[in-house]
């Protein structure tokens, strides 16, 4: 199971990556694109940390024989 939580998180990682580099890239657009694309991308890392929380903080259910 922690195979794979670990894939999962590299995952969870490269997209918070690319939403902190598209944050920064926004910066270069005009008003109204840039409010829309940076509360998109904040969403987005947002969702990114929850579900590693929640990926991580879930625990390993065996079935009783």
């Amino acid at each position: 199971m922690n195979t794979v939580r670990s894939v999962i998180s590299v995952f969870l990682l490269v997209l918070l990556g690319l939403s902190a580099a598209g944050w920064v890239w926004a910066g270069g657009q005009p008003s109204p694109k840039l409010e829309g694309a940076r509360t998109m991308l904040a969403l987005c890392g947002l969702m990114a940390v929850g579900a590693m929380a929640i990926l991580w903080r879930a625990k390993d259910e065996v079935p009783a024989e």
